[in-house]
């Protein structure tokens, strides 16, 4: 029995320690295909501390050199989960938008392993994300490419999580330790009844 509970206290302190602390959050949307551009429309917020709310918002403004209108999406990272929202909050045409977070911190020596689509497309194309990530970040971007089509925000939302590994073992979801901690417990169930 006693295993048995050293077990399940090593999958818990797993998940205990994939919580993301901070990170660098910035979006940039651009016309450079249709219209030459002198820079993106940038929001930035560095250093931001995640989990009271929207960490990248309108208030972030950093720099619009080619005065477009609209571009604006909030991020929210949620650190319990690790699932990135974006929020668009307009319904303007661009032809490139990013969205990332880097320097991302976590509260122990977790790496991110992986990022994937869970829902929504910002765009009215439903033009396909492009993800990519390293050990500390993650972005997400749209591109119509270099034609001269343009796509619309569409006033909704896109959701993306986060997947991470800690060491050189992979955190569990807590679904997956939920029905470890049960197949253990029948094991073990068994186990004192046929004795």
């Amino acid at each position: 029995m006693n295993k048995f509970l050293c077990v399940i206290a090593l999958l818990f302190t797993g998940v205990a320690n994939a919580t993301i602390i901070s990170g660098d959050f910035r979006t940039e949307s651009d016309l450079p295909y249709c219209c030459g551009s002198f820079g993106p429309l940038v929001y930035e917020n560095l250093n931001a501390t995640v989990g009271a709310g929207d960490e990248l918002t309108g208030a972030n403004f950093v720099s619009n050199p080619d005065n477009w209108n609209g571009g604006l999406v909030f991020i929210d990272l949620d650190p319990t989960t690790n699932i990135i929202t974006l929020n668009s909050q307009d319904d303007l045409d661009f032809e490139t938008f990013t969205a990332s977070i880097s320097n991302i911190i976590f509260d122990a020596g977790e790496v991110i392993t992986g990022l994937s689509w869970i829902s929504g497309n910002l765009t009215d194309l439903g033009i396909p994300e492009i993800l990519s990530f390293t050990g500390n970040s993650v972005s997400v971007s749209y591109d119509v490419g270099s034609g001269n089509d343009v796509f619309n925000f569409n006033l909704t939302q896109a959701q993306f999580q986060i997947e991470t590994q800690s060491g050189s073992v992979a955190v569990p979801a807590p679904a997956s330790i939920l029905l470890l901690s049960l197949g253990l417990l029948v094991l073990v169930g068994r186990k004192r009844f046929n004795a």
